[in-house]
């Protein structure tokens, strides 16, 4: 049984497009229950995003080591309002995480579609661009000052300029759509991204920049935990887990259709 936890209050969220079609394509039978109401989640549970009691259910059963999966924001080909369609969009789907864990040999074809170049190592920047995450996020991660605390860190380690970017926001949503300056204008002459759990580090991977993160963030793989190392960071070639993440993310089409499903089996993380 798969439990999906769902914003029945609001029936124009985006999480119906994953939910919808995973109801179609699962192999299990799928229950659904209210996130703003239900506070006591069951093991094999689904959630999208930290709406309603999203993040406090998340954090009940990572501590009871119950499996869930949790769906949100994809790491390329993120919605545009203004052009939604059912086959040029993707969510990400993780399970027992909220963001996507690596997963070696993935091809290179998903990443591909989306036509992006991923640059050399680049250590010509000037300043530090600090991404913090949502609120939400970095208070899942137990560091509600994070911002704060990672500037005043930084500054016992460099002299180099800090700019922060927050997460830009607008039209009831968040992301790249929102942004008065794209993120890939603010990394161009960064040293180094520092952020604790955002996608930024995706941005920053494709652009050869180096990256410090949290040690709980899906960037691990690639990326620096130190910042006491910010002056003599690591780049770590990105392209195996940049193909990683696009295996595991889909169009909700993908989720309608059973090809998420598909993927999910043969990479062993449905079992």
């Amino acid at each position: 049984m798969l439990t999906i936890y769902a914003p029945f209050s609001n029936p124009k969220s985006k999480a119906w497009e994953v939910f919808n079609g995973v109801e179609k394509s699962w192999p299990d039978q799928i229950a659904k229950l209210d996130n703003a109401v239900e506070s006591e989640p069951v093991s094999n549970s689904m959630f999208w995003g930290f709406v309603g009691n999203n993040r406090d259910m998340v954090k009940k059963l990572e501590a009871r080591n119950h499996n869930f999966w949790f769906t949100d924001t994809p790491y390329f080909g993120r919605f545009d309002n203004t052009n939604l369609k059912p086959d040029n969009h993707y969510w990400r789907i993780c399970r027992n995480k909220i963001h996507a864990t690596y997963i070696k040999g993935c091809k290179s074809d998903r990443f591909e579609k989306f036509g992006i170049k991923i640059k050399a190592p680049d250590f010509k920047g000037s300043y530090i661009l600090v991404c913090p995450s949502s609120a939400g996020i970095n208070k899942y991660l137990n560091r509600p000052n994070w911002t704060d605390e990672t500037v005043a860190q930084l500054k016992r380690y460099t002299d180099r300029p800090i700019k922060v970017r927050e997460k830009p926001r607008g039209r009831g949503t968040s992301g790249p759509s929102e942004a008065k300056v794209p993120i890939s204008q603010d990394l161009e002459n960064a040293w180094a991204c520092v952020t604790s759990c955002s996608i930024s580090a995706v941005e920053a991977a494709c652009m050869g920049k180096p990256i410090f993160c949290d040690e709980k963030s899906f960037a691990t793989q690639i990326a620096n935990t130190e910042l006491s190392d910010i002056e003599n960071p690591l780049v770590t070639s990105a392209e195996d887990w940049l193909y990683s993440l696009a295996y595991q993310q889909f169009t909700p089409e993908e989720f309608e259709n059973g090809k998420a499903v598909e993927i999910l089996l043969d990479k062993g993380i449905i079992e």
